[in-house]
C-alpha cells in the first residue's frame, strides 16, 4: 500500500494527482503539416526514455531534424528543441535513444531506408553520426543486457528479431536471432522490458494508415535472446470501430512510470492519411508473469501518472529529502516493499546510498566504477563485478527492488545483484555526501516488480486480471496457464474501476470448467448487481469465458467486488451491451441502406434484391452493433462459384479493419466460409486463425442457392441446414468472441446475398 510522506502528506501532492488526461493528446511543439496536408504531422512512433527523473520524448520526424520534447510525468510535455543537426536524418523514422557507457546512442531509419546510428553527450543532442547506413530494414531499437552489451531488435520479412552490436563500430553482428513474434503481415515497431523474471517484447502490425494498426506482445523467461511465446490473444491496443476517430493506434514504447514501480506504454494514433498526420498517447500497462496487458486503450479521461512517494534532485528541488552535513535524507514509514532510484556521478569517488534496515543495522549499497556492494552495519554481504559503465565523469543509475521473497540490484539497468528472502526494510533512506560524488535524482516508492498494478485504476468497457485486486495480499493464487499466470481463488475480490461512461455492460469471467454450476456474485459499492451461476460448457478446454446478462453501471470511479466460493477467476472484462433488434432484409428498398455499412465494394442492388460482391475483390458488410451477444441468423445466399478466395458470414465480429496492405481476416470474430463444396466454421484474431472444422453439403455442388441457420449463444456457435435439428457444425469455444456484429465478408470469391434475418436468443 502507498505510504505517506511523514509530516509533509498536507503539503506536498506527492502520491496522487487530481490531474487527468484524455487521449490522444495534442504535444505544444510537435511537428508541423508536411507541403499539402491540412494536419500537423504530430507525433509519430514516439519514443520515450526515462533519465535522471526526466522523460524524453523523441518522435519520427517529417523534417531534416529530430525534435526531443521533456516531462517529468509523461503527460505534460515541453518542447526541447532539435536534438539533430544537417540532412542525415531527413525524414527520420522512429528515432530511438539509450544510454550506454557515459554517452547517449540514437537509432533511426531515414525514410524507412536502412540504419544510421547517432551519437551525443546529452539526451537534448546535438546527436552526430558515428555510422553509415547498416540497413536492417526500418524501427531499430535498443536493448542492454546484464552484461553490458548492446542489442539491436529489428523487424525482417515479418518477423521481429535480434542481434549483437559490436562494442566498437556498433555495428550490428551477422548472427541474427530471430523471436518469433509476428502479425503475419507487415510488423515493425519492436519494443522490450523486463519485470521481475520475465522479458516482454511489444511489437506493431498491419499498415500505419489502416485503422486496424495494432500493438500485440509476446514474453519469455531466461533472458533478451532467443523465442518468445506469442498468446493467441495478445493484442495489447486496436480501436478500429466504424466512426470512431480514434483509430490507427501503433508503433509504441515502453517505459517505467514516475512512481518506479508502474509501467506505460506511449503509442500513436492516426488522424488522417496526410504525412500521415498521428497523435501522442499513453496507457498503463499491467503484467501477470507471462501476461501483459492494457485496461485501454483509453480515450477517455486517466488520472496522470503518479510520482514517487518521496522524491528530490540533488542538484536541483529536494522536495521530500532534506539535506545534512552527512548527505541527502528521508524518513518513511518502515515498508519491506520497495523500488527505489538513485543517480550519481562518481568523479572517481564511490557512491553510498542507505537503501534500508535489516535487523535494526543501516544496509547500504556502495557503487565505484567496478563494483557494486552491500553492506550490512558496514560490513560486506554481498558483491557483484561492473561491466564496463563508462568514463569516471558521467552519470549512472541505482535502482533496487525490493520484497519479503526477492530484491534486485541494478546499475544502468544492467542487473547485477539477486538476492532470495533478503528481509530488508526501508524506513531511513538516504545518499552518503562525499567531495568525489555528485548526486541527482533520488527517489522511493513503497512498491515493487507491479504491486502497485493491484491498486490502479482498471478502465470499463475493458478488462484486467483477477490477481490485481485491492485486497491482494489476502487472496489465494493459483497457477492458470502455460506462462505461469496466476489466477485468484474467491473468496471476494475487490478492483478499483473506473466506468467510461454509464449505460448497460455485459461482464466476461474466465474460469475453469471444473467450476461450473458455482454460484458467483457481482457487486458495485457494495450494491450486488448481478448473482448467477457460472455455465456447463462441453468444449475440451480446461478453462473458458462466460458472459453475464447485462446489468446498468454509472459512470465514475467505483469499488468493484466478485464474490464466490472457491471459484478459480482468471480475468475480468467488461463491454457495453447493446440488445439485439430484430430486422429482415431482402435488399429490395433503398431504406434498407441505412442499416448496414460496408467496407469496399460490397453493393446493395435493391432492383435484383440482393447485397452482391463480385469475384476478384475485398470487402465487408456489417450490421448491427458490436455489443451484440446472442443472435440467430437465417441468411440465404447464391451458391458462391466465381473467384479465387474465400466468402461467406461474420458472426460476433469486432475492429473489423479494411486496408490493402494488411493481414487477411482483419477482425476478432468467427467466420463462415462458403462454397460449392459446404461450410467451414473458423475463428479469427486478425490472420491468428485456429483449426477450421468443414462439413459438406452434397446438394451445393448443382443448386444455384442455399440456406442456411445460425445460432451463437454463450460460447457454443451452431451451424444448421434448414429443417434440420442437427447442427452441421459446432464450436464450443473456449475463449469466444462473446459480442459484435454480424454481416458478411469476402477474399476474392463473389459473394451475392438474397435474404437474411437476425433475431435476438434469449
Amino acid at each position: 500500500m502507498k505510504f505517506l510522506l511523514l509530516l509533509l502528506a498536507l503539503l506536498l501532492p506527492l502520491c496522487a494527482s487530481a490531474e487527468e488526461y484524455v487521449n490522444p493528446m495534442t504535444v505544444e511543439g510537435q511537428y508541423p503539416p508536411i507541403a499539402g496536408a491540412q494536419d500537423d504531422y504530430g507525433i509519430g512512433d514516439p519514443f520515450v526514455m526515462r533519465w535522471n527523473g526526466m522523460y524524453y520524448m523523441y518522435p519520427s520526424t517529417c523534417e531534416e531534424r529530430v525534435k526531443v520534447f521533456t516531462s517529468r510525468d509523461l503527460v505534460n510535455w515541453t518542447d526541447a528543441g532539435y536534438c539533430t543537426q544537417g540532412r542525415d536524418v531527413y525524414f527520420a523514422y522512429a528515432p530511438e535513444v539509450i544510454y550506454w557507457r557515459g554517452s547517449f546512442y540514437m537509432i533511426t531509419s531515414p525514410n524507412g531506408r536502412g540504419h544510421y546510428i547517432l551519437k551525443s553527450d546529452s539526451p537534448l543532442g546535438p546527436f552526430e553520426l558515428i555510422t553509415g547506413n547498416f540497413g536492417h530494414s526500418i524501427d531499430g531499437s535498443f536493448f542492454k543486457t546484464d552484461d553490458g552489451q548492446l542489442m539491436m531488435l529489428f523487424p525482417d520479412n515479418w518477423i521481429i528479431k535480434s542481434a549483437m552490436l559490436d562494442e566498437k563500430t556498433l555495428l550490428p553482428s551477422n548472427l541474427a536471432s530471430t523471436t518469433g513474434a509476428t502479425l503475419k503481415h507487415w510488423t515493425e515497431g519492436p519494443g522490450l522490458f523486463r519485470r521481475g523474471d520475465w522479458y516482454y517484447l511489444t511489437f506493431t502490425g498491419n499498415h500505419v494508415c489502416s485503422t486496424g494498426y495494432q500493438v500485440s506482445f509476446a514474453s519469455r523467461k531466461g533472458g533478451p535472446r532467443g523465442s518468445f511465446a506469442q498468446r493467441e490473444d495478445a493484442t495489447l491496443l486496436i480501436n478500429s470501430v466504424f466512426g470512431d476517430e480514434f483509430k490507427g493506434l501503433g508503433h509504441s514504447s515502453n517505459v517505467v512510470g514516475p512512481d518506479l514501480d508502474s509501467m506505460y506504454i506511449a503509442y500513436h494514433s492516426l488522424v488522417s492519411l496526410g504525412g500521415p498526420a498521428r497523435l501522442y498517447n499513453l496507457d498503463r500497462l499491467f503484467t501477470n508473469n507471462g501476461l501483459l496487458y492494457t485496461s485501454g486503450p483509453s480515450n477517455s479521461p486517466m488520472p496522470v501518472p503518479e510520482m514517487p512517494d518521496i522524491w528530490g534532485d540533488a542538484g536541483g528541488e529536494l522536495h521530500g529529502f532534506t539535506e545534512q552535513v552527512e548527505g541527502y535524507f528521508a524518513e518513511i514509514p518502515e515498508t519491506a516493499v520497495f523500488t527505489q532510484e538513485w543517480n550519481f556521478t562518481l568523479n572517481s569517488g564511490t557512491a553510498t546510498l542507505l537503501i534500508g534496515q535489516m535487523n535494526s543495522a543501516d544496509v547500504t549499497v556502495q557503487v565505484d566504477q567496478t563494483s557494486l556492494t552491500l553492506l550490512v552495519d558496514g560490513k560486506k554481504k554481498e558483491s557483484a563485478k561492473l561491466p564496463e559503465i563508462g568514463p569516471a565523469d558521467c552519470l549512472h543509475t541505482l535502482r533496487v527492488e525490493v520484497t519479503p521473497e526477492i530484491a534486485y540490484f541494478y546499475v544502468d539497468d544492467m542487473r547485477l545483484l539477486t538476492m532470495k528472502k533478503p528481509s530488508i526494510t526501508a524506513s531511513r533512506i538516504g545518499a552518503i555526501a562525499s567531495n568525489d560524488v555528485t548526486y541527482g535524482f533520488m527517489a522511493c516508492t513503497a512498491e515493487a516488480l507491479g504491486s502497485s498494478d493491484n491498486t490502479a485504476l482498471k478502465l470499463l468497457p475493458g478488462g484486467f486480471s483477477a490477481r490485481h485486486a485491492l485486497n491482494a495480499a489476502e487472496l489465494t493464487l493459483k497457477d492458470f496457464g502455460t506462462q505461469e499466470e496466476m489466477a485468484v481463488l474467491l473468496g471476494n475480490a475487490d478492483y478499483n474501476v473506473r466506468i467510461a461512461e454509464a449505460g448497460e455492460y455485459c461482464f466476461d469471467l474466465m474460469v475453469k470448467k471444473a467450476d461450473s454450476g458455482k454460484q458467483v456474485a457481482i457487486a458495485l459499492d457494495g450494491q450486488e448487481i448481478w448473482l448467477g451461476v457460472v455455465p456447463e460448457f462441453t468444449g475440451r478446454d480446461k478453462n473458458f469465458t462466460f458472459t453475464t446478462e447485462p446489468v446498468m453501471l454509472p459512470e465514475g470511479d467505483h469499488t468493484l467486488t466478485v464474490t464466490a466460493e472457491d471459484v478459480l477467476l482468471n480475468r475480468i472484462s467488461a463491454f457495453a451491451h447493446t440488445p439485439v433488434e430484430q430486422m429482415a432484409f431482402d435488399f429490395t428498398t433503398k431504406a434498407q441502406r441505412e442499416h448496414f455499412i460496408t467496407y469496399g465494394p460490397f453493393t446493395q442492388r435493391p432492383s435484383n434484391g440482393d447485397l452482391r460482391i463480385t469475384s476478384g475483390k475485398k470487402g465487408f458488410a456489417l450490421f448491427g452493433e458490436e455489443g451484440y451477444t446472442d443472435y440467430a441468423l437465417d441468411v440465404t445466399f447464391e451458391i458462391p462459384r466465381n473467384g479465387n478466395g474465400t466468402c461467406g458470414i461474420l458472426l460476433r465480429a469486432t475492429d473489423v479493419s479494411y486496408y490493402d496492405a494488411q493481414v487477411d481476416d482483419s477482425y476478432f470474430g468467427y467466420a463462415i466460409a462458403l462454397s460449392d463444396k459446404g461450410v467451414t466454421l473458423r475463428r479469427s484474431r486478425y490472420g491468428q486463425v485456429g483449426a477450421s472444422p468443414f462439413e459438406a453439403v452434397k446438394a451445393w455442388e448443382t443448386a444455384e442457392t442455399g440456406s442456411l441457420h445460425i445460432e451463437v449463444r454463450g460460447s457454443r456457435v451452431e451451424v444448421f441446414l434448414p429443417g434440420e435439428a442437427e447442427p452441421l457444425l459446432t464450436m464450443d469455444d473456449g475463449k469466444p468472441f462473446t459480442h459484435g456484429m454480424w454481416g458478411f465478408f469476402s477474399k476474392g470469391r463473389g459473394l451475392t446475398v438474397l435474404e437474411c434475418t437476425v433475431l435476438p436468443l434469449e
